[in-house]
Parts: structure tokens; C-alpha cells; sequence
């Protein structure tokens, strides 16, 4: 578990530098574990064989399920791109006002229209909007009925 744990925070450091350029600046939890390249390394599990914990309330790192649920509807969408959004969902501009929201509370249908009023007042761009829109319907599609 020790080794699933510290992939998946080297994974989100990375993120967070490829991140850096973006509007607002996502800043670490205070309990964050940080992770380099070479514990990464040293921990010999390659990334791609991780799945994604699912929380009960929807909010979890994308993995290849969620990509490939989204890709039916957006084929354009990359799991970069499903990544970034969730960072900025459940570490970023998002929580900054308030808690994530649990993603199977809402229909596909409500999120838009909560996404196009949040977005807004976050001050999130055009694709930081788009990538945290496709996240949240890349949950929703994998969402047990």
C-alpha cells in the first residue's frame, strides 16, 4: 500500500509542475507526503498497473476506466487532461471557497450548470474549465447504478 501511495504523489507532484504556468496556483495540504522521482523509481511498480481508488462520493484520481467511459463522448480528451481536472477539483481552485462536492450527487445534466457558475467565480480558464467538466463526467460515467 506504502508503494501504491507514494507513486500516486509522485504522479500528483508532477502534475503539479506541469501545472505551474496555470492561473492560480494550486497549493499543497499541509499533510502532503512528498515523493521524488527516484522513490518512484526505487519502488519498481509501473504506473500504468495503479488503479484508481474509488471514494464512495466520486472524487478520485482518473484512471484508464475513466478515460476510456469519456472517450465515447469526447475522443479528443486525454487522461492528462482528466488528471488536471481533478486536481483542480478536489486540490485547486475548487476547494478553495469550499469542500469537492460528492460527484455522484448530481446528474451529468446539474454539473454543467454548476461547473458554468463555479468557473466563473474561481476564475478558472476556458480549458482549466473544460478539463474539470470532462472529469467530472468521466466519474459520472463510470458511476455504479
Amino acid at each position: 500500500m506504502k508503494t501504491t501511495q507514494i507513486v500516486l504523489i509522485a504522479i500528483a507532484v508532477l502534475l503539479f509542475a506541469a501545472c505551474a504556468g496555470t492561473k492560480k496556483s494550486i497549493q499543497p495540504q499541509a499533510n502532503a507526503v512528498s515523493a521524488t522521482k527516484e522513490d518512484v523509481a526505487k519502488a519498481n511498480v509501473p504506473i500504468v498497473a495503479i488503479a484508481p481508488a474509488k471514494h464512495a462520493d466520486g472524487i478520485y484520481a482518473p484512471g484508464s476506466e475513466e478515460l476510456t467511459a469519456i472517450k465515447a463522448q469526447y475522443s479528443d480528451v486525454t487522461l492528462d487532461k482528466l488528471t488536471q481536472g481533478y486536481v483542480l477539483y478536489s486540490q485547486g481552485a475548487c476547494v478553495n471557497c469550499h469542500s469537492a462536492q460528492a460527484i455522484y450527487n448530481f446528474t451529468a445534466t446539474d454539473w454543467k450548470g454548476i461547473i458554468d457558475d463555479m468557473a466563473n467565480k474561481a476564475q478558472l480558464s476556458v480549458i482549466q474549465k473544460d478539463a474539470v467538466y470532462k472529469y467530472v463526467l468521466s466519474i459520472k460515467a463510470t458511476q455504479k447504478k
